[in-house]
């Protein structure tokens, strides 16, 4: 820890006597421990398939993110570091999330965005170069606070505002075209008053020699489609898409839709190309209902339900690139769906939204409310299926194998709540806790894959965060 805190230091002190002497500099972030105790959740990351009889698990785990912002005006640096720790982990030995064990010195500073923003001056146009959070204009289904490297532009043009970039997410070769490139382009205005559309057109160009899913092949987060075992050269993957928001009475309404369509092109003879072909569309409505608010949401995404032509049905999202890169959590589920607020424990039945290319149907509704100055708290619901019957792989009884959605695709349902308490100003104590009834998806399986009816996940924490 001792290192790591020298590091940052380093960074920080470097940089701001680098800037000019009249720059602004502020710095912001928080701290934040959790204690776990859950039958399903466990210190790591991912898909993780519920079993029959599984233990308790219990352990503490701690974040610490820390932002600067330095500069003027119309140009600003800025650099955002994030330690990851559980109680009782490692000491003296590198690594990321390491940290927390007797001793407690490891090297584990990451560095989440380092980048200039800066403005042209007399007009509207803004840049922001470096490795920086973006998000998609669909909830993060495609890739969602997602830090990568690249560089974006924000600009207007009455009535439009627009948002064009591109992003490098793997450079293979500096001497060949063998890289993973995205290029997004979107337009957002109102029409009339209290609705605003987006037009959106993403373009994913992947030359990287199979780089899909090569960070995460082992999780089971490539759809089974031909390409796995023999390879493809290039992947073209185009997505027009529209999200709107407006207005009525008392309620918000948001929703969006996207398509995706391209190919995946091999170069081994005899191979055949594999067409892309899938969508995924959502609903959600907000309402101020009495002294709190209400929230109302439906998601599809489409699905394959056949690995063994020359097309896919499902989509293609970041995830198959660098898990947890696509990242939809705006529903607020513990254990259907990943959460915003989880740190490096982050797990969930469907992780990615694609669901390992089964796609899913979610509906989610939730209540949150402040009771008075010091207390309030969430009560929420969540269901979750397949869309398609298929195979996808998983951690099942204890190792990974395939197994199928042959009874039912049927996932689960969750009930969640939380409670937090303002200690003063920055400092909150809450408790939280989610069940889930399982469905037929994780029942024995006729084949003989699946040899055992798992036990309903449950999960509690609680939670002490310090923003600042």
């Amino acid at each position: 820890m001792r290192k790591s805190v020298v590091v940052l230091l380093s960074v920080i002190l470097v940089a701001a006597f680098a800037l000019p002497a009249m720059a602004d500099t502020d710095f912001s972030g928080f701290i934040r421990s959790k204690g776990w105790m859950s039958n399903y959740i466990r210190n790591s990351a991912g898909y993780i398939v519920p079993t029959e009889n599984p233990p308790t698990f219990s352990w503490v785990e701690t974040r610490a993110r820390i932002l600067m912002k330095s500069g003027s005006e119309n140009v600003k640096f800025t650099y955002y570091g994030e330690f990851d720790q559980s109680f009782g982990g490692q000491a003296y030995q590198d690594g990321r999330n390491s940290g927390g064990g007797l001793g407690a010195d490891t090297t584990n500073l990451e560095t989440k965005n380092v980048y200039v923003w800066f403005k042209v001056p007399d007009t509207s146009w803004d840049f922001k170069v470096g490795v920086q959070n973006q998000n998609d204009s669909y909830a993060g289904t495609f890739f969602g606070v997602a830090d990568m490297a690249g560089v974006f532009t924000t600009f207007k043009y009455e009535p439009f505002n627009f948002r064009v970039g591109w992003a490098k997410w793997w450079e293979n070769d500096l001497g060949a075209d063998d890289d993973v490139n995205l290029y997004i382009a979107e337009a957002k205005f109102a029409f009339v008053k209290d609705v605003k559309l987006g037009l959106n057109f993403y373009y994913l160009r992947d030359a990287g020699s199979n780089t899909f899913g090569a960070a995460t092949g082992s999780l089971g987060l490539c759809p089974a489609m031909p390409f796995e075992s023999t390879g493809y050269d290039t992947l073209q993957l185009y997505m027009p898409g529209i999200d709107v928001v407006f207005k009525a009475g008392p309620a918000t309404i948001s929703g969006f839709f996207f398509y995706q369509f391209g190919t995946f092109e091999f170069a081994t003879a005899g191979a055949s190309d594999v067409d892309v072909s899938g969508f995924a569309g959502d609903i959600r409505a907000e309402v101020n209902l009495g002294p709190g608010i209400f929230f109302l949401e439906g998601l599809y995404v489409s699905g394959d339900d056949n690995h063994d032509d020359d097309k896919y049905d499902g989509i293609i999202t970041a995830s198959n690139y660098n898990l947890g890169e696509s990242f939809f959590y705006r529903t607020d589920t513990n254990i259907l769906l990943p959460n915003g607020d989880d740190i490096h424990t982050s797990q969930a039945l469907a992780y990615d939204v694609a669901n390992q290319g089964a796609g899913l149907i979610h509906v989610a509704a939730g209540y949150s409310q402040k009771f008075n100055d010091k207390v309030k708290g969430k009560i929420g619901v969540g269901y979750l299926t397949a869309a398609k019957k298929r195979f996808r792989d998983g951690l099942r009884n204890g190792s990974v194998q395939e197994f199928a959605f042959d009874t039912d695709k049927g996932m689960g349902i969750e009930v969640n709540a939380n409670v937090n308490y303002s200690i003063m100003k920055g400092l909150d104590l809450g408790l939280y806790g989610a069940y889930a009834w399982l469905g037929s998806a994780y029942d024995k399986t006729a084949d003989g894959t699946a040899t055992q009816d798992a036990d309903d996940p449950y999960m509690v924490y609680a939670r002490l965060n310090y923003g600042f």
